[in-house]
Parts: C-alpha cells; structure tokens; sequence
C-alpha cells in the first residue's frame, strides 16, 4: 500500500520517540499526515521534539507523553488515560538501552534494566494497547529489535539477549495476532547514528568496536523510512538495508561462516 494512504489520519504511537529513529520515524509519519504520540521518559527533550515537529506543520497533531514504559502500573495508568480520547492505530516499540561491556564485568544490575525496558517496556505497552485493537479488528504493532537480535557476538551479552527477546515475541505475537486483524512487525537496524550509539561507544570493549565495525553504521532516517516503507508492505521482518539482511542470512544458513568473521575480528583487536 502507498504509505500515505497507510499512515494518513492514523494515530501512531511511538516509544523513545524525542530523539534518534523514534524522532525521525515520527518526522516522516507527520509528513504523511499521521497523527503523533511521543512517549518518553524526559518531557524536556519531549517538548523539543514536539516543537521540531510542529514547525513549519501547524495543522500537525503531535501529543506528547512522559512515561516509564518499564513500570507497569504507570503505563497501565497513562495509556487508559490517552486511549479514552482516542484509539491507537499503529504503535511503535522503539525504546531501547544498552550498555556493553565484558560478561564478567557486567552487574546483573544492567542486564535487569536492560530486559526491564527493552523487553518488558515493549510488553507492557502491547498488553496496554492489544486489547482495543483486536476488538476494533484493526492496528499495527512494530517492535525494533536489532541485529543484535538475530547474531550475539562479543561484548553484547546483556543487550543481545534482550533484543532475542524481542525477536521470539514478535514471532510468537504474529501469529496470535493476525486472525484478529493486528498485524506485527519487526526491525532489524545495524548500529545507527543516535545519542544512544554515541553514549554506547563510549563503553565498548575494543572487540565489540572491531566487530560492529564490519557492518555499515546507518542514520535514523535510513532506519525510519525502511519502517515507514516495511509496515505499509505489510512485511513481518523489516531490514533497514541489504547489509542487514545479508548478516541474518549468514547467521541463518551459514552461522560458522559468520562466527568466523567475528572471531577474526576479535582476535585483531585483543592483539593490538
């Protein structure tokens, strides 16, 4: 279907949507004429994207809502509140931490929080919008994962298990949800171009930086126009570029093939 003929008058809601692929997600759907909820934690960097998105669109409908998706009761709370003045249509599980680092270094601290908004923030808003979307027998869910998701390698072992997570739900959500009409995405992206890489980079063991350096880094607006692109296709599995799903591939039918350019990798950054 043609995108705008998708989005246009659709309310769409997105997670981490105040900066990085959240925010240029949402600056292509205002384009298309959808209508916005931003849900982040910060209402400062909230209110600075809902004015970047607004300017020069002043018939734009942009809400947006502070909130902690990893606490239940609070989303339970929030989203009664937005969904009594109106349904979603789409949502977006965009949301996402990570902090790499070497297992043995790692607190069991960070691989809580890491599930508890990569994986629980993603199921909390789907049990909080689910509901009223296959009772209307209509919606879209899309839950961005990560090559992370598919392939773990060094360094990763707190945020790739999070993001299989994400992987084996949206599997098993697609196949619940589609004879109630809702269909279920979800993305793929390499590492991207946002404030959580730059935070990200800077806790990177010289092995992660090796092997992520073999795959091409890509901007939010790459990763927002093939979501833009895969949900209005109605694609379960949205790879932002050829790279990305050649790494899936590898990882499917050759996993072998694909340890052995990790390793080498690895190997070149623990000798030098």
């Amino acid at each position: 279907m043609n995108p705008r003929d998708y989005f246009a008058q659709k309310t769409v809601l997105i997670t981490g949507g105040s900066s990085g692929i959240g925010l240029a997600l949402a600056e292509q759907l205002a384009a298309l004429d959808a209508r916005l909820i931003l849900v982040a934690r910060r209402q400062s960097l909230l209110d600075e994207a809902r004015e970047k998105l607004l300017r020069g669109r002043p018939r734009a409908e942009v809400k947006a809502v502070s909130l902690d998706i990893s606490n239940e009761a609070e989303v339970n709370r929030v989203m009664a509140e937005v969904q009594a003045s109106e349904p979603i249509d789409m949502l977006v599980n965009n949301a996402g931490v990570v902090m790499p680092g070497r297992f043995l270094d790692l607190p069991v601290a960070e691989f809580r929080q890491m599930m508890d908004i990569n994986y629980f923030g993603m199921i909390h808003l789907c049990k909080a919008v689910l509901p009223q979307m296959t009772a209307r027998s209509v919606g879209h869910v899309v839950n961005v994962s990560s090559l992370a998701g598919v392939m773990g390698i060094y360094g990763y072992t707190a945020y790739a298990a999070s993001k299989f997570a994400v992987v084996g739900f949206s599997q098993a959500l697609r196949g619940e949800m589609w004879p109630h009409g809702v269909r279920v995405s979800v993305c793929l992206p390499p590492d991207t171009d946002t404030p959580q890489l730059a935070f990200e980079n800077q806790h990177k063991p010289a092995e992660t930086k090796a092997i992520a350096g073999t795959v091409k880094t890509l901007s939010p607006d790459a990763v927002a126009s093939a979501i833009v692109s895969g949900m209005a296709k109605g694609q379960f599995e949205i790879y932002p570029d050829l790279a990305s799903r050649m790494v899936a591939l590898g990882q499917g039918f050759a996993p072998a093939v694909a340890r052995w350019v990790c390793d080498a990798a690895q190997r070149k950054a623990s000798q030098s």
